[in-house]
């Protein structure tokens, strides 16, 4: 699992290596990748593989119900479901693990995304989530036990039960969406606890862009009193990233994964992709050939650098962590733009609480407007948001300020652009 490499090089044959080594069975017995893959044996071959999209996978398993075609292993083999949040508005892809793939699951999280933030067994660990079928907080929470820290779960518990149980047990460490922790902090406020003043020391995110987004991060370390980090992941794909000392985005694990960029809004070549730069972040994982995912188009925009960084670490990084969905930019008055790019204007502002974007077609025209919550229904920030807005991006996004309740406060992904018809 923890695998030594120094270099890129080092990465590059560790990869081919591990990706060999799983081919000859993909191509015994599962059915979904023996007409999509042929022997490995150079960089070329692989080069000459088919991406692959969500959508072929959700065909695969609507067709093929209820897994689909893509298991290697007879089905008495697997041990753990789970599936996608479903947050995209599709179908959710159910995943399936054996006992080998979910070890590896776990050996990401303890040995990369916890060691990462400097996490350790002498942490006590609050999971401030719902246990159901989303693997994030499956693999958080048995990553940490192997780790051999306390795990604290919060599930099955109210906001308010959440932060009188911080209080009361006094963990460490907080796992949360990002959203989901300012969420607490606001509660936290309302019932005359500083969560500032709690034992949390560190906070640890996923699901979201907001742990890697300025503003976000610099308002949950000022809730918290604590050192905010990043972690990425999918649930096909598994968890492919962590924050470092440096602060400043996310490495991803190239030991058990590779990394590739196309670009955005073109049709792309399999055969011309790059290593580094800006574009769509395409994985292949190298550890779950009991479901592999190879060449897989994840739809996350990333800005991925090789520079050295000074951690040490030799993984590339993506700078700003994921910097948003593909499919979720908009246009105002021609200008594109990302929901982390809003939400990092927005979260300079310590009276919104709760924020979403509301997009639609009118006579054939994107139309963008802008709902807020504030703190105790204070509208008087509204006209400075909009003009922050404009000088930040060029263009005037009309902005309503809405009562108290009025936007959904998810725990897991928050949805933040809505898209209305006209």
């Amino acid at each position: 699992m923890s695998t030594k490499v120094d270099s890129y090089d080092d990465i590059r044959a560790l990869q081919l290596e591990k990706l060999q080594s799983g081919t000859e069975e993909l191509l015994a017995s599962n059915r979904f990748y023996k007409p999509r893959m042929h022997d490995v044996s150079s960089w070329n071959d692989f080069y000459d593989l088919p991406f692959l999209t969500k959508a072929e996978l959700v065909e695969d398993q609507k067709e093929n119900a209820p897994f689909g075609t893509n298991l290697t292993y007879p089905l008495g083999d697997y041990v753990r479901l789970h599936q996608t949040s479903g947050s995209s508005g599709g179908r959710p892809l159910r995943w399936l693990d054996t006992a080998r793939s979910w070890v590896w699951w776990t050996g990401i999280w303890a040995n990369h995304v916890y060691k990462g933030a400097g996490i350790t067994s002498e942490d006590r660990i609050f999971f401030a989530f719902s246990f159901g079928p989303f693997v994030g907080f499956w693999s958080a929470y048995a990553g940490a036990e192997r780790l051999g820290a306390m795990v604290i779960p919060g599930g099955s518990m109210s906001s308010e039960q959440r932060v009188l149980a911080i209080r009361d047990l006094e963990p460490t460490v907080l796992c949360s969406t990002p959203t989901y922790a300012l969420r607490l902090a606001e509660v936290a406020k309302e019932m005359g606890i500083d969560l500032s003043e709690s034992s949390i020391k560190k906070t640890l995110h996923a699901g979201e862009p907001g742990a890697s987004i300025p503003a976000t991060k610099k308002a949950i370390e000022t809730a918290f009193g604590a050192q905010c980090y990043d972690h990425t992941g999918m649930t096909e794909v598994g968890p492919t990233g962590f924050t470092c000392s440096a602060g400043d985005g996310v490495h991803f694990v190239e030991s058990e994964f590779i990394l590739e960029v196309i670009p955005v809004g073109t049709d792309a070549d399999p055969k011309r992709t790059r290593s580094e730069g800006t574009g769509e972040l395409v994985i292949t994982n190298l550890g779950r050939f009991c479901s592999p995912l190879i060449r897989y188009r994840t739809g996350d925009l990333v800005e991925l650098s090789r520079e050295p960084c000074s951690c040490g670490s030799p993984f590339a990084k993506a700078v700003g962590g994921i910097r948003g969905r593909v499919d979720d930019m908009f246009t105002v008055r021609g200008i594109n733009l990302y929901p982390s790019q809003v939400e990092e204007v927005l979260r300079r502002y310590s009276e919104i609480v709760n924020f979403q974007i509301r997009h639609q077609k009118v006579r054939h025209m994107d139309e963008v407007s802008l709902m807020i919550e504030t703190r105790d229904g204070d509208d008087s920030i509204v006209e400075s948001v909009v003009l922050d807005l404009r000088h930040s991006f060029g263009v005037r996004i009309d902005c309503q300020c809405v009562p108290a309740g009025s936007l959904p406060a998810n725990e897991m992904k928050a949805k933040r652009v809505v898209h209305v018809q006209g």
